[in-house]
């Protein structure tokens, strides 16, 4: 772990705490529980002064948090993620209309199901992501694959230099994204066109999504902030777009190119921005006060319904490890039987679960409240507690 000393889009070193986060869990930890391994770190929300810019204090060693074994994400795997895949690619072809490509290129496409779809708009394809370790210099169904980090590849010579650069929910997990953007304006063709989707933090603030703000998002970026990053770099702002159905919160999706004249300097009210963020804050703790003391009220037997990334972090602001349910119900086959190495909860398949009659439930997945709690409702609940109200 490092404390950083330098803002991550600019070269600010001025930093006002927003939110002291001690021993805040690691997410994403499917394995086996280890109580003795609590995979916790302390953490702080910081703010940029002047930028407005929002980020992690501390920041994790990515070759441990990104390792094939260790990080549980992949594009494909899901019906969320395939959902946001469709509105990016609708939005891509919108962005994209009347041009061809020689070289596309996806930085942090892990799976490779984004690449696929590149294939029959560019002559050459390749992915950038060091979860493909093991797949590192193939080719695979005609995408070269990169098992790196974006900073270890010279995109000018270990490929066609890209003429398309497309980077989804991978920014945020850059240490320094000023030096890769920088790096994507050296080495990619002139003409390149960069679309970029990050998860919102204004839509993440809207939504009260605070357990999104995890160890592995370095950044959180919204539309004014990731302006200011492009204009940092010497770019120029194309286009916007958001899907406020996106992850954690929501998502915002940013076409920008290199800039052929120079940009007006973005400009950011941030004592403004400090008080409204400050007070946010509060609300949620407050909530998440409340509505742990209503969880260790809810009418046994309890059971969680939704298999979240996010449960460390969820459980972390509510106050509990979850011990007390019963298990956590999942409509994924594939997820029967999976525990978390750092929350002492079993998943099992609804299909293998009855829970009686009036049963009490909470919802543990807040990417998908909504369909959950339709299908809660198909169970006789007595009780149904979201834990969260927006």
């Amino acid at each position: 772990m490092k404390s950083i000393t330098e803002c991550g889009i600019s070269d600010s070193t001025e930093f006002h705490k927003l939110w002291d986060l001690p021993a805040l869990p690691l997410t994403e930890r499917f394995g086996t529980y280890s109580p003795d391994q609590p995979f916790a770190f302390d953490q702080e929300l910081v703010i940029s002064v002047p930028t407005g810019h929002v980020q992690l204090r501390n920041q994790l060693d990515p070759k441990i948090l990104y390792s094939s074994g260790e990080y549980a994400f992949r594009t494909g795997e899901s019906d969320t993620s395939r959902s946001g895949v469709d509105f990016f690619l609708a939005k891509l072809k919108q962005f994209t209309k009347g041009r061809n490509f020689e070289s596309a290129l996806d930085v942090g496409g892990n799976d490779l199901f984004v690449a696929r779809s590149l294939i029959n708009n560019a002559k050459h394809t390749a992915v950038i992501d060091p979860i493909c370790a093991e797949t590192d210099g193939q080719i695979i169904d005609g995408i070269k694959v990169f098992g790196r980090f974006v900073e270890d590849v010279n995109l000018s010579c270990d490929l066609p230099p890209p003429d398309l650069v497309i980077c989804r929910h991978t920014l945020e997990h850059i240490a320094e994204p000023r030096k890769v953007i920088d790096q994507w304006f050296r080495e990619c063709d002139p003409d390149c066109l960069y679309v970029a989707e990050i998860p919102c933090f204004e839509n993440l603030v809207e939504s009260m999504r605070f357990d999104a703000v995890f160890h592995q998002h370095f950044h959180y970026y919204d539309l004014s902030t990731f302006k200011h990053l492009i204009w940092e770099c010497g770019g120029e702002y194309l286009d916007h777009t958001f899907n406020h159905q996106g992850s954690c919160g929501g998502a915002l999706i940013v076409t920008f190119r290199r800039a052929k004249i120079i940009q007006p300097k973005p400009y950011m009210d941030v004592g403004a921005r400090i008080t409204k963020l400050e007070k946010r804050i509060a609300q949620y703790k407050a909530q998440m006060a409340i509505m742990g003391e209503l969880l260790d009220g809810l009418p046994k037997p309890v059971y969680g319904y939704g298999a979240s990334l996010m449960l460390a972090t969820l459980g972390y602001h509510l106050g509990t490890d979850f011990s007390g349910i019963e298990c956590i119900l999942d409509d994924d086959s594939q997820q029967d039987g999976a525990t978390y190495e750092n929350v002492p909860v079993v998943v099992k398949h609804t299909a293998n679960v009855v829970p009686p009659p009036n049963s009490s439930f909470i919802i543990t997945s807040l990417e998908s409240t909504r369909p959950i709690y339709r299908r809660i409702l198909e169970l006789s609940p007595r009780r149904i507690l979201i834990p969260l109200i927006t």
